[in-house]
């Protein structure tokens, strides 16, 4: 699925949890975890959907994404629940829609 598309399906958790939640962090990592397929769609080698589409590679990059949103100073349980739920939920949607987990 394409990363905005991702990003969409956010929206109503925000809306009804404006404060608990970060729309931004939740985006920032949907979008470096679709960087990999970029970079594997560019030099035309599949499949596209590698490392950071598997629940290690998501784990990292949410992990990494919270504490730059400490070091950022960020609101620390909006910035939680943005990196995890952005993470996983791309992780649960492109396994299934591309079927990952065969």
């Amino acid at each position: 699925m394409i990363t905005p598309l991702h990003i969409v399906a956010a929206i109503p958790l925000k809306i009804a949890a404006p404060k608990q939640f970060s729309l931004f962090w939740f985006s920032i990592t949907n979008i470096l975890i679709d960087v990999e397929v970029l970079y594997y769609m560019i030099l035309l080698e599949w499949p596209i959907h590698r490392f950071f589409h598997s629940l290690i590679g998501v784990s990292i990059i949410g992990i990494s994404c919270f504490i730059l949103s400490i070091i950022l100073k960020q609101k620390k349980l909006p910035s939680f629940f943005g990196c995890f739920i952005g993470v996983y939920s791309h992780y649960v949607i492109d396994g299934f829609y591309h079927n990952l987990w065969t």
